[in-house]
């Protein structure tokens, strides 16, 4: 499991839906309507009763916390469409006077650097289009809620300029979701092995050997350094993970696993 490398504190939550069933494509940044450190944030949402998380949460003092792996969902946007394809991110804002809702600048900054560590790891810019099809998107178009507020909703424009300006180049590409992923694969490689989780460090159930085929869903996840594939066991009925190949962006002649 991973935060990024600009993470000051973790303080983790069962409030999470598991393994993400898209690759990470979109952030979506929420106030936390709270003046807050990010502990006191993911502080909030350890109780089950709560029913909410977030991948990270960002104080006033400008530290970064982590609440859920990012390769798990987070509870955070009232939508499991959007929640499957963002890392989402709490921010302490100001609860008081004419300031309500104002991200201070220690969390603003925060929040920039952390959008450019995503951006660069999961290969995309901030595309803001002011509507579910940009690549930062808000809490309130999938919930009934004002989140992220007048003043955040208003900068989102100035967050993605600025996010974008700090990309050097064109960042490290991870493969776009293919128009069919899943289908028919032939085992290119002895001892592949097949995990109950799209990890390195996920228990071994069984393996395939070369010129064996199999059955994978339609879905895909990277992690490790690895793309991953899923599929039904037949006998158990559990979902059974492995690795298709190396993540370099596109598909490779090697790659352990080839479509027919």
């Amino acid at each position: 499991m991973s935060f990024s490398s600009l993470t000051d504190g973790i303080l983790r939550t069962n409030n999470h839906s598991g393994y993400r069933n898209h690759s990470v494509c979109r952030i979506t940044p929420h106030y936390m309507c709270a003046y807050w450190t990010g502990e006191q944030c993911c502080e909030s949402f350890v109780p089950p009763e709560r029913r909410a998380s977030a991948n990270y949460c960002i104080g006033y003092d400008g530290k970064i916390w982590g609440n859920v792996d990012e390769e798990y969902r987070a509870w955070t946007s009232g939508s499991a469409y959007n929640d499957n394809r963002a890392i989402t991110i709490e921010c302490a804002c100001y609860v008081d006077g004419a300031r309500y809702g104002v991200i201070p600048d220690s969390t603003w900054n925060s929040l920039v650097e952390l959008c450019v560590d995503i951006c660069t790891r999961y290969g995309f810019y901030l595309d803001f289009t002011g509507d579910d099809d940009g690549t930062l998107t808000m809490h309130k178009w999938y919930d009934d809620t004002d989140c992220p507020g007048d003043w955040f909703s208003r900068n989102f424009g100035r967050l993605a300029d600025e996010v974008n300006a700090r990309l050097d180049g064109k960042p490290s590409p991870t493969p776009d979701p293919p128009t069919v992923f899943g289908g028919t694969y032939i085992c290119n490689v002895n001892g592949l092995r097949v995990r109950d989780a799209p990890t390195t460090s996920g228990n071994v159930i069984t393996h395939y050997d070369a010129g064996q085929v199999v059955e994978l869903d339609d879905w895909y996840t990277s992690c490790d350094g690895y793309i991953w594939g899923r599929y039904t066991g037949a006998s158990s009925g559990e979902l059974r993970y492995v690795a298709v190949g190396l993540d370099t962006g596109k598909v490779e002649d090697d790659d352990f696993l080839v479509r027919l």
